[in-house]
């Protein structure tokens, strides 16, 4: 077992410079310290590339990104295997047919050797070309084409736009669909291997899903995503609070109203809303989460940094045993900035001066625990307890996932030769098998998951409390 150790301390000056005299901190200061030490097992499959991973997050790199190795480090001590990686449009064809991949080639060979595999986002277009106009498409087309043709190979996968219901696209449902279908056909025809993801939208946008599969032949994508933000609710709670005060009050002010049911639904099933919608064309696709955080501003919408840490695992899990979903792709690693009042800077697993917070040693020891696993079944899904099961056919050891939404659940689970109790930060409790006292054990659950291992075979059966 190899030891990986962060530790952030709050020096003396700083400590009395906070509760003495708050208006003489260096105004270059950090706003952010931490102090806590945990210590990570080695990852199994740290420098491998692994196409069938889960865990994925955002890259936000450029071609000239700062300390780019110090956070592929970072990323690859988290176990992330995927990364999210914008191609911007306007950066490689900066001469009208002229395509520069130089900086993109650097960045993706740095990824694969840190064990990273990248899939590419297409979009943010030059001032010379208009995606909406038929110019602009068949301009987007021979990009797209370009792109995958150069990174045959090493980029498989293309993702058509950044939420093109949203601001990142300045037209027409029906010009979208125009740029989906023809730069779907294009990459389809410049490598019969690739995969195209489509839709790609901000929030569970079903009424817009189904407006441009209307329009689209519904081959020309292999994987629909969409980014199911809802903070501050969590991914199990039946009122999306983000839905409610953004999708419905301010994009369809006027024609939603607050009883959309969308609004009332758990992560899960606002998916299986997408899902019935993609069943009227066809047999649906498989789904990637390409964006998800809890932001953890100070401010409306934020989370506490810890509770972070839970939600973390518990999207991921709840994710992976739905099991309609393959990837879901953190936003993103690293904070964007340090304005701990401010949404769009609070939404990384570190700091932006690459310190860790909480919820990177919760997504470090999630990866350790079940990347190479199956998922098995799910002994309870809800409404309020979760205990998720997967296998190591390998290693013959089974895995239950487990936590309640309410302040305390029971589970119990067989137990033949010992079980193993991990938090969600690797903190370790063992309890042997008694054939009286633990042989069908009563295991405490709370809002933050735990993971309990032993031989093949595991059960949980729900228990009404206090477990007996």
């Amino acid at each position: 077992m190899s030891g990986i150790l962060f530790t952030r301390s709050a020096s003396a000056a700083f400590v009395t410079c906070l509760f003495i005299a708050v208006s003489f901190c260096p105004a270059d200061g950090p706003t952010a310290q931490s102090t806590f030490r945990i210590t990570l097992p080695g990852h199994r499959f740290a420098d491998e590339l692994l196409p069938q991973s889960p865990f994925g997050v955002n890259t936000a790199f450029g071609p000239g990104t700062a300390n780019l190795e110090a956070i592929l480090e970072r990323m690859q001590r988290a176990g992330i295997k995927w990364g999210r990686q914008d191609f911007t449009w306007r950066r490689v064809e900066k001469e009208k047919g002229r395509y520069d991949f130089g900086g993109y080639d650097r960045l993706v060979e740095t990824c694969r050797k840190y064990g990273l595999t990248l899939f590419g986002n297409l979009a943010y277009g030059p001032s010379f070309h208009d995606p909406r106009t038929p110019e602009g498409v068949a301009a987007y087309c021979a990009f797209a084409a370009a792109a995958v043709k150069h990174f045959a190979g090493r980029v498989t996968y293309w993702q058509i736009w950044n939420e093109p219901n949203g601001g990142f696209w300045k037209g027409t449902p029906e010009q979208y669909a125009r740029l989906l279908a023809a730069a779907g056909k294009a990459i389809h025809q410049a490598d019969p291997g690739a995969k195209v993801l489509g839709l790609n939208m901000a929030f569970c946008d079903v009424i817009w899903a189904e407006k441009i599969l209307r329009l689209v032949p519904y081959d020309c994508f292999d994987i629909a995503c969409f980014h199911p933000y809802r903070v501050p609710s969590a991914p199990e709670e039946r009122l999306d609070w983000w839905e409610l005060d953004q999708y419905v009050k301010s994009w369809h002010r006027g024609d939603l109203d607050p009883n959309y049911p969308l609004v009332h639904m758990s992560f899960l099933e606002q998916t299986a809303e997408l899902i019935k919608v993609m069943e009227k064309f066809g047999e649906p696709k498989p789904i990637w989460i390409t964006e998800i955080c809890w932001n953890t501003q100070i401010h409306p919408y934020g989370v506490p940094e810890i509770r972070q840490a839970d939600l973390a695992v518990r999207f991921y899990v709840l994710a992976i045993a739905s099991p309609n979903i393959e990837k879901a792709f953190w936003w993103t690693l690293r904070d964007t900035g340090t304005r701990q009042f401010d949404q769009a800077d609070m939404v990384g697993l570190i700091r932006n001066d690459l310190s860790p917070k909480y919820a990177y040693y919760s997504y470090a020891f999630m990866s350790r625990m079940l990347e190479g696993k199956r998922w098995l079944r799910n002994d309870s899904f809800g409404p309020d307890l979760f205990a998720v099961v997967f296998t190591d056919e390998a290693g013959g050891q089974d895995t239950i996932v487990a936590w309640t939404t309410e302040p305390y659940g029971y589970i119990r689970v067989n137990n033949h030769q010992g079980l193993t109790i991990y938090d969600i930060y690797g903190a370790r409790r063992f309890v042997p098998f008694h054939e009286v006292r633990t042989k069908s054990l009563p295991i405490p659950l709370g809002p933050s998951p735990i993971y309990i291992t032993g031989p093949k075979g595991l059960k949980a059966r729900v228990r009404p409390n206090p477990g007996w």
